[in-house]
């Protein structure tokens, strides 16, 4: 089967940011915060690198780049990654084609997968830095699609953001019931508490080929 799985929510899991607004010295409390104005523009295509990034924080916070990087390194480059997220994607890819879609910076994919030893099990990575456009745009889900009629699944934490749309182009749908208490606006293909649950939905032939 062909798998699409969400990043953040599903094989990692982010913190919020502002918990490090010391490290650049501003207030927690500002609106907009600067960290999601810098993270944004990287993250939808406006920004090309990481030294970008640094370059627009800086000047937002008036931090020097050593303290953005720092806060980089703090933030989105040490997500927490269960150990066990890791053993389930080595054993999906055994059997499966694996394609990682986030909103997300490429760069920054790569250096947590890499460090949690889990680059290689994914085929393809479509993260919204890279293509330009953010989900639920209909880029990256086309991006995402098999060249053949291979069955495809979307795993995500966010039904109504995420989900839907790939249903309209055929995915089946992989709920895993987060901790905001979203109400899906219709019922998913399939619910699971967490990615260590999707190796027996396959087993159990949860998911099949759409009819």
């Amino acid at each position: 089967m062909h798998l699409v799985l969400d990043y953040g929510g599903v094989i990692v899991e982010h913190g919020d940011e502002r918990e490090h607004a010391d490290v650049l010295g501003v207030d927690p409390g500002t609106d907009p915060y600067p960290g999601w104005i810098a993270y944004f523009a990287y993250r939808d295509g406006f920004l090309d690198s990481t030294a970008d990034y640094v370059d627009l924080l800086s000047t937002l916070t008036g931090a020097s780049p050593e303290a953005c990087y720092e806060y980089l390194e703090r933030t989105w480059l040490d997500p927490e990654v269960p150990e066990e997220h890791t053993e389930v994607l080595r054993d999906l890819a055994d059997d499966h084609t694996l394609v990682l879609f986030g909103n997300m910076v490429e760069p920054w994919v790569e250096t947590v997968l890499s460090e949690h030893g889990a680059l290689s099990c994914f085929d393809d990575l479509v993260v919204s830095s890279a293509i330009e456009r953010p989900k639920p745009h209909p880029r990256g889900y086309f991006e995402c699609l098999p060249e053949g009629d291979e069955p495809v699944a979307f795993v995500s934490d966010e039904y109504n953001e995420d989900l839907v749309m790939g249903e309209c182009l055929g995915m089946q749908s992989v709920w895993i019931e987060n901790a905001d208490d979203e109400t899906p606006c219709r019922e998913p293909d399939v619910r699971i508490a967490s990615l260590a649950d999707l190796p027996d939905v396959l087993a159990a032939d949860g998911l099949s080929s759409p009819q």
